[in-house]
């Protein structure tokens, strides 16, 4: 591969001289050549058509060709680059000529006088015609026909227009390829120093599209990453702080009773110690958390599948939350088709999912309501909804419920024994699966989490 040296403006100004100027140069060339062979062509063609017509003259006053190359040769001391406003008969005409049976009657180039030529040459020359029958041959000449003075001048006068425009032409092509350089290269140079600003930490940086080409894309790209780039930071510094927060209040905790029990001011008693094994438990459900939403963003988590009936998953899941349903006075039911397909899912898994969904709804579902667990399916997809009649979630939680560690205050309060990561994990799990997970929800009114399985 050719590399060239310089910027990326040095680079395009250079190829597109080089293809302009290479492009004008070649049909310059290609016209100039085209213009003068066929000028050439067509003053050949004109001496010729006069050369016909005075033989035939000659042929019509004399009634033979004898002494015609005298007639021809009147004003032999004439050059041909004499000016055409000479008289016709003064003309010089540079062309051989032969009776009909191959004896030259007119010298020229590459004929002598009286010789007899081959049958060839009379075949492929011009016949002058008279009377119906063929009285003399005009032998061909080689290229190129000779021209006079004025077709000289004209000739140069065609060569200097061709200069001009070229050189017009190329000038033209300097400026635009300049101009179409900068205008390319401008937007590149900001979009890098809009990089090399980021590489600095300046998360967030935009640059100004001023086209819809693919420059123009370029810069969209570029500005949609910044942006989800420094979202990103956020969301990482956020939620290593509440990393953080959710490990201080478990130590703080354990720490606490034990340091008053290794001073002597509290007894281990059975409860004390109850209290610091729980505290233990909710930590290590935090890390287990952490563990499987890591193995699920680095696409290790592995999957037992298996086929199962998403009924008999959400029948279990049913029976397990009813006492605490029933504690609470919500009715929970389950609404799915028995005649629904099986599907090759991890049953531990979707049952992690469900159950996390099922447990946020007791908390956010008031005494008399009810939660429903359905299932239900069209040509492609299987689709399980739980719905609640609870307060529902504000419109400002709502795109952030799948957040890790979000806590808005309708959509996670910070309940006792929760790490916050219960829907971040069920989405994770959901699109492990291949499927994906909703949520919508109505303030005052309930909330409805779906999720679409495909029917493989």
């Amino acid at each position: 591969m050719i590399r060239f040296p310089g910027s990326l403006r040095f680079k395009l100004i250079a190829g597109f001289l080089g293809v302009s100027l290479g492009s004008i140069a070649l049909v310059a060339i290609l016209s100039w050549v085209a213009a003068t062979s066929e000028f050439t062509r067509f003053v050949g063609q004109q001496a010729q058509d006069d050369f016909v017509v005075f033989v035939s003259n000659y042929y019509a006053t004399n009634a033979s060709l004898n002494g015609v190359d005298k007639a021809i040769r009147v004003r032999v001391e004439v050059p041909f680059n004499a000016t055409t406003d000479l008289p016709e008969q003064v003309r010089f005409f540079p062309f051989g000529l032969a009776t009909p049976d191959g004896v030259v009657v007119n010298p020229s180039e590459g004929y002598r006088l009286g010789e007899r030529v081959p049958d060839e040459l009379i075949a492929t020359g011009t016949k002058i015609f008279r009377d119906g029958k063929v009285i003399a041959v005009v032998l061909p000449r080689p290229a190129p026909f000779p021209r006079n003075r004025a077709q000289e001048q004209f000739v140069q006068r065609t060569l200097n227009t061709f200069l001009v425009s070229a050189g017009g032409a190329a000038i033209v092509a300097i400026i635009l390829g300049v101009a179409l350089a900068r205008t390319i290269t401008r937007p590149v140079q900001e979009l890098t120093n809009a990089a090399q600003r980021m590489a600095k930490g300046e998360l967030g940086h935009t640059v100004r599209v001023e086209s819809r080409d693919e420059v123009g894309d370029l810069a969209n790209a570029f500005n949609q990453m910044s942006s989800d780039l420094k979202r990103s930071d956020q969301v990482r510094r956020q939620m290593t702080a509440d990393i953080a927060h959710e490990l201080r209040n478990p130590l703080t905790v354990i720490g606490g009773y034990l340091d008053a029990m290794r001073v002597g001011d509290l007894q281990p008693t059975p409860q004390r110690l109850d209290a610091v094994y729980d505290e233990i438990q909710h930590l290590e459900h935090i890390v287990e958390d952490l563990r499987t939403l890591s193995l699920a963003d680095a696409g290790a988590l592995v999957l037992n599948c298996q086929e199962v009936s998403l009924r008999e998953i959400l029948q279990r899941v049913a029976n397990r939350f009813a006492p605490q349903a029933a504690q609470k006075k919500i009715a929970l039911q389950v609404s799915a088709d028995s005649a629904m397909p099986l599907l090759q899912l991890d049953e531990a898994r979707m049952t992690q999912v469900l159950d996390n969904l099922v447990s946020n709804a007791l908390q956010h579902t008031h005494a008399g309501g009810r939660i429903t667990l359905a299932a239900e399916q069209n040509e492609d997809n299987i689709f399980l909804r739980v719905s609640d009649t609870g307060k529902g979630i504000s419109p400002e939680d709502l795109p952030h419920v799948f957040e890790r560690f979000y806590r808005g205050d309708r959509a996670r309060p910070a309940e006792e024994g929760s790490s916050g990561l219960g829907l971040a994990i069920a989405k994770a799990l959901v699109e492990a699966h291949g499927g994906k997970i909703s949520v919508a929800s109505v303030l005052g009114q309930g909330t409805t989490f779906m999720i679409e399985l495909p029917i493989l």
